[in-house]
This record gives structure tokens, C-alpha cells and sequence, in this order.
């Protein structure tokens, strides 16, 4: 009966190991569609250029293999409102309607716009296509974008930016410029940027405040990681306590030769069953009901906890034997 307990406890972790991992994958995948998609990489650039946002993605566009990089500038008045441009880079944010940005959207003579769910931004629907009213023009909407939970992201609304656009209402002192990409760790294509935009400095990208300057250190799923740590250790007690009565029947039998080795070979393969059934149960259930990003992380947890349950099993049967 003990045994038959602690193989449920060894379900049960496992259901409560894909639990924490989807937990810490939703947060995590929370604070990226609050970052739009951007990396945790991403920088704010600090520039007090009166450069028009569109000559600058025109010099931009003007230099040669640089890396694929992103740039978002918003306004500093209302950072609910950024203008992107990008290059060989999109950063897919999930639809609830319509498409996002494509490659030729950043080409194209006019701009486009996304808006999230719960912008504040009025849409403008004649007909079937809606358009909102940004720095005097009617902009096309061509999708909306939203995520429960990422206020952020669907409180924003983004335009596109292109070098073929006429000039924009905005100058670089006047928005708050984000840097993404490959860019960041390829040295040349960094300075390239830096020098067109005139960057004096810049910062880890935080979109806590409109300006982007609180450092604070958001929650991102750590914790959940941490618990599974503790519950591999469970895992691992739990072997043990399985292992104490078979390694009292070894002790207390008689056998000797080619039938005590069978015994224990015997014992061994309850201990098996006992431990690696309610591990494929577990492994079956959480990938049929839990939703995880991070399978990765999952199934390095199986391997490691199935590994260190067959090093428990054969050294506790190799110490009882050594020691008798």
C-alpha cells in the first residue's frame, strides 16, 4: 500500500512540475507581449537629435548589411502610440483580427496601423476597413492585437514607418527610441545605428513608465523554476522511502549465489515499475491537459528525475549487498 502512495506522490509531482512550467512559461510569455515582442535585450536609445523620424530610417535604410534590428519610437507624451520600422525583422504579436506588419509594410509609400484591444484611440469604420486619425492623417487599420493580461500591449497602438513615407510630425528628441535585434550584439551594425540616430547613451528597455527609465526587476516565472527544483528533491525522497522495504526484504532473506542475485534483480524491477509507470503516466497526462511553451525545460526534468531514480535503485541494492 505504501508503495502504491508513493507512486501517486510521483504523479502527483509530475502533473505539479507541468503545472509550475506553465505557469512560469505564461508569465514569461506575459511580460514579452508587454515588451511587444521585444527581447530582453532590448535597449533605449538616448538622443537629442531633432532628426525627422523618417530621414532617419531613410539613412538607416541607406546603410549597407547592417543586422536585423527593430526600432519602436514612441511618444513621449503618450507611449501607447510608437512607430515602427524594421528591418529583415518581425516580431509577431498575437492577432485577434486582421494580420500584423509585413516586410512590405516598411517599404510602402503610406503608413499602416495595429491597435490593440483596448486602445484608446477611436477607430474611424466607413465601410468594412477602419481607419484612426494619427498626426492629422487617417491611417489604415489592418489588425488588432491583444493578450489577456498584457494591458500594455493591448492598450498600444502601433504605425508603421517607412523610408518612402513623406516626413513625419515627429523628431528623434521627441520620442523615446527602443533598439532590438541582432543588431545589439553585432559591434558594427550597433555603432552604425548609433551614429545615424546620434545616440549619447542608453538603457536596458523596462515598459514600466512612459519613459521607460524604472529599472525594477519584474517577476518572471524564477519562482516557478525554483519549485521545481524543490520537487525534484521530492522525487528523489521519495525513491528512497519506495526503497526501504525492498532493501529490508534483501536484508532478511537467506538466499545465496544465482538466487539471490535473481531476488534482487526481482526487487529491482518492482522498484522500477513502482517509480517509472507513474512517470510515463504523468509525462502522458501533462502533455495531454497542460499547455507548455517550455518542453525543453519539461522534458529535461523527466530525464533527470528518471535517471537519478535508476542511480537511488541500483545503489541502494549495490550498498545492501556490499554490505552483507
Amino acid at each position: 500500500m505504501k508503495k502504491i502512495i508513493s507512486s501517486i506522490v510521483i504523479f502527483l509531482v509530475v502533473l505539479l512540475t507541468g503545472v509550475a512550467i506553465s505557469k512560469s512559461d505564461s508569465i514569461k510569455y506575459n511580460n514579452t507581449m508587454n515588451r511587444l515582442g521585444m527581447s530582453e535585450e532590448a535597449v533605449v536609445l538616448h538622443t537629442k537629435s531633432k532628426k525627422n523620424l523618417v530621414t532617419a530610417v531613410q539613412q538607416l535604410d541607406s546603410k549597407k548589411k547592417l543586422a536585423s534590428y527593430q526600432l519602436v519610437f514612441f511618444e513621449k507624451s503618450n507611449s501607447d502610440i510608437g512607430y515602427i520600422y524594421s528591418h529583415n525583422k518581425i516580431n509577431k504579436l498575437p492577432i485577434t483580427s486582421g494580420r500584423y506588419f509585413s516586410a512590405d509594410d516598411f517599404t510602402s509609400q503610406i503608413p499602416f496601423a495595429i491597435q490593440g484591444k483596448t486602445s484608446e484611440i477611436e477607430p474611424y469604420k466607413p465601410q468594412s476597413q477602419a481607419y484612426i486619425k494619427v498626426d492629422n492623417r487617417y491611417i489604415s487599420v489592418i489588425g488588432n492585437v491583444g493578450f489577456d493580461g498584457a494591458d500594455i500591449l493591448n492598450s498600444q497602438t502601433l504605425v508603421s514607418l517607412s523610408p518612402n513615407q513623406p516626413k513625419s510630425k515627429y523628431h528623434l528628441n521627441q520620442v523615446t527610441t527602443v533598439l532590438d535585434g541582432r543588431a545589439l550584439s553585432n559591434k558594427e551594425s550597433l555603432n552604425k545605428i548609433k551614429s545615424v540616430l546620434h545616440v549619447k547613451s542608453m538603457h536596458k528597455y523596462v515598459p514600466q513608465t512612459d519613459d521607460f527609465t524604472n529599472a525594477e526587476t519584474s517577476n518572471n516565472g524564477e519562482l516557478y523554476l525554483v519549485g521545481i527544483v524543490l520537487l525534484l528533491f521530492v522525487v528523489v525522497a521519495v525513491d528512497f522511502y519506495i526503497l526501504i522495504p525492498l532493501k529490508y526484504d534483501l536484508s532478511r532473506s537467506h538466499l545465496t549465489g544465482d538466487l539471490k542475485n535473481n531476488y534482487r534483480n526481482g526487487l529491482l524491477i518492482r522498484y522500477l515499475i513502482y517509480t517509472l509507470i507513474p512517470y510515463a503516466a504523468g509525462f502522458a497526462a501533462v502533455n495531454w491537459k497542460i499547455a507548455i511553451i517550455s518542453h525543453n525545460t519539461f522534458n529535461l526534468f523527466m530525464i533527470v528525475s528518471i535517471l537519478l531514480t535508476f542511480v537511488v535503485g541500483l545503489s541502494q541494492i549495490f550498498f545492501v549487498k556490499r554490505s552483507e
